[in-house]
């Protein structure tokens, strides 16, 4: 059943707009299996789903004494279970189109909608990485003591990856204390500029992070998200594809007769798989950062 309310058909282009900060994120990080992707698949939520990942290392080359051909190959399958997230908006004693309710439910429902499905995306994000291995072979100092130099050294902390194709994810107080770090030393302090000088890709602040930092190389964490598979019966329901990232998010109306109200949700079964580099970072993988003692 498609979307038929115009509140809800002029929500959204907003809906994708509050999103997509999240979606940023995800695009910089790692690979995506969205349900753009796969057409007509329909996926249970708490379902155990296969993710490939694999952190990228140098070519070697042909040995055919060895016959290294048939071993060149590696590919890492992080398993994850999906959550089921839900957000919406009630409307109670009045009809989804009824004059200004209409403008009410594409600001309320889309703001509502999109910023709880993009924090709920940070959330597990940020849960994914503090679940990795706490690094004992690349450290820093503690935060007051570090220096510049300190942070401009993990960008080849190992020669396993290649920083220009990895995020340094930090928490508030570690990036607190990059820019007071910059500042002194009379540099720009954006997010580009400290990735620059760092030498990462890009460097991404997650405020409810517990790691200090974490260096995730290109395709060590992975993110897929589908649609939860309707079977009741709904007034309305519809799956909305954002273009440009092909999410989608599920949008029901149902009706609580018993206290005369309409609930309008967004609907999305979201997960994240994380590889993690060993305590050593002698494995390819994501580097938790510890503290040099």
């Amino acid at each position: 059943m498609a979307l038929t309310s115009p509140a809800l058909t002029l929500s959204i282009e907003a809906l994708f707009g509050h999103i997509r900060p999240a979606l940023d994120l995800i695009d910089a990080l790692g690979p995506t299996d969205f349900s753009a992707e796969a057409p007509g698949l329909e996926v249970k939520p708490g379902a155990t789903i296969k993710v490939p990942l694999s952190t990228v290392s140098a070519a070697t080359a042909f040995n055919a004494s060895t016959n290294n051909y048939l071993t060149g190959g590696n590919t890492d399958w992080a398993s994850l279970t999906a959550s089921h997230y839900l957000q919406g908006f009630d409307i109670t004693g009045v009809n989804v189109d009824q004059g200004v309710n209409a403008a009410r439910i594409k600001q309320l429902f889309a703001k509502r909608c999109g910023v709880g499905i993009a924090m709920a995306v940070k959330s597990a994000i940020t849960t994914a990485l503090d679940g990795t291995t706490a690094s004992t072979g690349v450290k820093i100092a503690a935060v007051g003591t570090v220096t510049l130099a300190g942070y401009d050294g993990l960008a080849h902390a190992v020669n396993w990856y290649d920083p220009t194709e990895a995020c340094l994810v930090v928490n508030g107080t570690e990036y607190a204390n990059i820019k007071q770090l910059m500042h002194a030393a009379h540099l720009s302090a954006t997010p580009d500029s400290i990735a620059a000088e760092l030498g990462f890709r890009k460097v991404i602040v997650l405020a409810g992070m517990t790691a200090r930092a974490c260096i995730v190389p290109y395709s060590s964490i992975g993110f897929i998200a589908r649609v939860p598979t309707l079977i009741a019966s709904y007034k309305e329901s519809g799956v909305e594809t954002d273009e440009k990232s092909g999410l989608s998010v599920g949008i029901v109306v149902a009706d609580d007769q018993a206290t005369n109200k309409e609930v309008v949700n967004g609907d999305l079964w979201f997960g994240v798989a994380a590889v993690s580099a060993n305590a050593g970072a002698s494995t390819p993988g994501i580097i938790k950062v510890g503290t040099a003692s």
